[in-house]
């Protein structure tokens, strides 16, 4: 029987007993804390019953998530698990009058909303966060900068009154830079990370397999591409010559973005030449896309993306008139339209579904795409197999192009869940939070560089059962630098997040698990024991795989014996290597290659998520 947490502000069993959640429920009651967990373990319960105690306590609470279909996730939630009366639980957002807001939240005791509506309302002087005990930052990875996010960490920490703040995501970022920024941001002074292998979470993590799968680029193809790559290297060669581009031979997106800074300066300086190295390093950005989408995402991509070209540059832009109307251009649509090229991800994918419904005809899979014409691609070749009713969900629309409402969103969700779909074909807009019914099977159409999304992707499968993730691989593509990138940024992260872990410790309050646990119970079986000793129960059943887990404090009346000490009095520098500083100076360095990066805002750019030059 499952252990249930007891709480006089929850709902009896609605919440799962973990001593992992336990662990980091104890100490965010104490102190400001980060909190990172793999996706899909528990880190929202972590909120509940933080939120819950804070209720206890009198004090009002805030949870702030980075979209609508979040907030209406996390609503929905709180509903259902805690005990208060459902009309002191809102959700506000930037659709509804800010005087009715002001009014809803005068009577709310939790308030779920996006940052941008508290930063707006507490600007405007109708929303104080002094009146706030508690506030959860979900997906705490966007509080960086100008984004709206750290703008309310800043004023919570300004705010008076004793504060708890929860921070919560999967993954923070891999720069130790980035990390540090929220911490400073949200006012952290604690981190609580726990990686898949923790003994803490083995019991509750579910079997996830992951499978790369290499795919050929076509010699038809690789034909077609050749043409460009020789105007690309054109283009670099007169860079070159200008000296904006410090080596010679084709590169990477990363040389063309330094290029385009040093361009900017130049002009900035009043150099003649930046003006007309500024068009060519435009147009040498926008061929490198070209030829990552023919290559990388296949023919029928890159020729909606061609198409899309055209009629911008008959509206009478010059800047897409001018590659548009170079002859290898006009050659490379002409063949598009009339070869009928193969497409090995497409018929990859579609082998894969196959399989799946042949041994599940009940599965749920899903295929996730930076590209919105990869999306139409692959929605309109799945319709051929049998059995398939495959959906597209994609992002809300920004300025230019179309996309989904809010409403759109959340019912192709239910749709999903409620099974009139079992294919569902996602842009980034479904990486992130967002309760995405557990899939069977997940299948990355091409990896992605940030070790944030990779985490957030392949957390949408092995939630509550065994899952396998497929990533496809193009090879001799931009994909195999990417693939590797993103293995290398997940494994910096971690080390990232131990070294800013060690930087807070001065930070850390000793405090005894009864004390921050005693209004917790756990209810297995008809017992009812306190928190605090159920979660020491589960560390001494997982201590022998314990290795490396942070030392949990024992409550006050428990008795610890004193560690043993070594005979002889030896030095930590005669036991290790002199070259080796830690233990992690063992594992060999994880390679990342730079990945191919789109320009920022460009028209002739794919569309990810439905929005030009959305990252």
């Amino acid at each position: 029987m499952t252990a249930r947490i007891e709480h006089p502000c929850l709902i009896a069993g609605t919440v799962e007993a973990r001593g992992h959640q336990l662990d980091a429920l104890r100490k965010c009651l104490a102190q400001p804390t980060l909190v990172v967990l793999p996706t899909g373990q528990g880190k929202t319960a972590i909120a509940w019953m933080a939120i819950a105690q804070t209720l206890h306590e009198s004090g009002k609470a805030i949870m702030v998530a980075p979209t609508n279909p979040l907030i209406e996730q996390h609503f929905q939630d709180l509903k259902e698990v805690l005990s208060i009366d459902e009309s002191e639980i809102i959700k506000v957002s930037g659709n509804q009058n800010w005087q009715k807001r002001e009014g809803m939240m005068q009577n709310a005791r939790v308030v779920v909303a996006t940052p941008q509506v508290i930063r707006n309302d507490t600007q405007r002087g109708s929303l104080s966060l002094d009146d706030y005990a508690l506030i959860v930052f979900d997906e705490a990875h966007h509080a960086t900068g100008n984004q709206a996010m750290a703008q309310v960490g800043d004023l919570f920490l300004d705010s008076t009154g004793p504060k708890r703040i929860l921070a919560c995501t999967a993954s923070p970022g891999w720069r130790i830079q980035a990390i540090d920024e929220v911490i400073k941001r949200l006012g952290i002074e604690r981190i609580h990370n726990l990686r898949s292998n923790d003994p803490l979470l083995l019991p509750y993590v579910q079997g996830l397999e992951i499978t790369e799968i290499r795919t050929e680029v076509p010699d038809e193809t690789r034909a077609l591409a050749k043409p460009l790559e020789e105007l690309l290297l054109q283009y670099l060669e007169r860079l070159s010559r200008l000296g904006f581009i410090p080596v010679k031979g084709l590169v990477g997106m990363r040389i063309l973005m330094e290029s385009q800074n040093r361009i900017s300066l130049a002009i900035k300086r009043g150099n003649p030449q930046a003006y007309n190295a500024a068009k060519i390093n435009a147009d040498a950005i926008r061929l490198h896309n070209l030829l990552s989408l023919l290559l990388s995402q296949g023919p029928l991509t890159a020729m909606k993306s061609l198409t899309r070209m055209e009629e911008e540059s008959r509206k009478g832009s010059r800047t897409q008139a001018r590659l548009i109307a170079n002859p290898l251009i006009q050659n490379l649509m002409s063949q598009l339209h009339t070869l009928r090229l193969p497409n090995p991800k497409l018929k990859e994918v579609k082998q894969l579904i196959s399989q799946t419904f042949k041994t599940n005809p009940q599965a749920r899979l899903i295929v996730f795409t930076n590209y919105r014409d990869t999306m139409e691609v692959i929605h309109d070749g799945l319709l051929e197999i049998k059995n398939s009713r495959p959906t597209k969900f994609f992002g809300q629309a920004k300025k230019k192009g179309s996309g989904m409402s809010q409403k759109e969103q959340l019912a192709r969700l239910q749709s999903f869940r409620d099974g009139e779909f079992n294919i569902l074909i996602a842009t980034s807009v479904g990486e992130e939070g967002l309760d995405v019914p557990s899939a069977d099977l997940v299948i990355f159409h091409e990896p992605v560089a940030s070790e944030i999304r990779t985490i957030q992707r392949r957390g949408r499968t092995a939630r509550h059962r065994e899952g396998r993730v497929v990533v496809l691989v193009a090879e001799g593509t931009r994909d195999e630098g990417v693939r590797h990138s993103a293995q290398a940024r997940e494994e910096k992260m971690h080390k990232s997040l131990a070294r800013a872990a060690r930087n807070l410790r001065g930070k850390h309050i000793l405090e005894t698990l009864e004390e921050r646990l005693q209004h917790f119970s756990v209810e297995n079986g008809g017992d009812s024991l306190k928190a605090a000793t159920w979660m020491m129960n589960e560390v001494e059943r997982l201590a022998p795989q314990l290795k490396d887990v942070e030392e949990i404090e024992a409550p006050a009346n428990q008795i610890t014996a004193a560690p043993k000490q070594m005979k002889n009095d030896v030095k930590p520098q005669q036991l290790r290597p002199r070259a080796q500083t830690s233990i992690d100076s063992f594992l060999p360095p994880p390679v990342e290659e730079t990945p191919t990066t789109s320009l920022e805002g460009d028209w002739s750019q794919p569309i990810l998520d439905g929005n030009r030059g959305e990252k």
